[in-house]
């Protein structure tokens, strides 16, 4: 019998320049879409074209283009079409909601986001319900997955059970009854001919003496935030450039903030399958 396939998960891309909130976002979105990441304007088109996202979440303003000019330019891309935009920002004034709805934005987020807010709407949106209004939609959340719970290793049968003793036939001893020194002589003789028996291979090590299971989440939490730490630490370099810094002095950082990204999306994907 065949196996169905899996259906294919909903790809996102999230763009902000806030490490912190690209974080907030990938724990709030990754168990049920495929993420990923860009930190600036010109990054978010190239990665629209590569992935072609079902969703794009963007900040309003990023350090180069801002995201309404994202969105202007991906709706350029014919390819693009079927994909959907949340906006993300930390304007809650009247002509930002304005602007954002104008240009064909499905939802306006301000920071802080509400994360089961941005859950449940990212959910109707990808699952074709973007149009409906989210108060009408008491549907009760996903429960969210809960960690695999850890299995105690299974004991070690007895080497008898396993079957490594070696299979050989014991040496019958025929007692002889004439004298006790003819019945020495005959128990030496056996002796030398029966082979030795061998040792039992040692018993496998306690399990209090195994390696503890590796807690997969807590460790990409943990690269989560050094990685965060790391896209602060840049966008404080690029912000301490000169008005006329040359594309020489701008590309390293730029680079870096790009390969943290990346590394990010890797940690989803990790946490993900964990």
């Amino acid at each position: 019998m065949t196996t169905p396939a899996a259906p294919q998960r909903h790809k996102v891309l999230i763009v902000d320049d806030d490490p912190g909130m690209v974080h907030l976002l990938a724990r709030t979105l990754l168990d049920f879409a495929q993420l990923h990441f860009a930190v600036r304007g010109d990054d978010a088109l190239a990665k629209l074209a590569q992935h072609k996202p079902d969703l794009l979440v963007v900040d309003a303003e990023l350090p180069d283009l801002d995201g309404y000019a994202v969105i202007e330019r991906m709706r350029e891309n014919r390819e693009l079409d079927h994909t959907s935009v949340v906006m993300v920002t930390s304007h809650n004034d009247a002509s930002h909601r304005q602007r954002a709805f104008a240009a064909g934005v499905l939802d306006f987020f301000t920071k802080p986001i509400d994360r089961d807010l941005i859950r449940m709407r990212v959910q109707q949106i990808l699952s074709g319900e973007g149009m409906e209004l989210i108060e009408l939609d008491d549907r009760p959340l996903p429960e969210r997955r809960a960690a695999a719970p850890a299995v105690a290793p299974r004991p070690a049968p007895p080497a008898a059970a396993r079957g490594d003793q070696p299979d050989f036939e014991p040496t019958m001893i025929n007692w002889p009854t004439e004298s006790p020194t003819a019945r020495a002589q005959a128990a030496a003789e056996a002796a030398q001919a029966e082979p030795a028996t061998p040792t039992a291979p040692a018993a496998p090590a306690a399990a209090a003496d195994a390696a503890p299971p590796i807690d997969v989440h807590a460790v990409t939490s943990e690269l989560f935030e050094r990685m965060s730490a790391i896209l602060s630490q840049a966008e404080v370099l690029r912000e301490r450039l000169p008005a006329d810094a040359g594309a020489d002095e701008v590309y390293p950082i730029q680079r870096i903030q790009e390969e943290c990204a990346e590394v990010i999306q890797l940690l989803v994907t990790i946490s993900g399958e964990g």
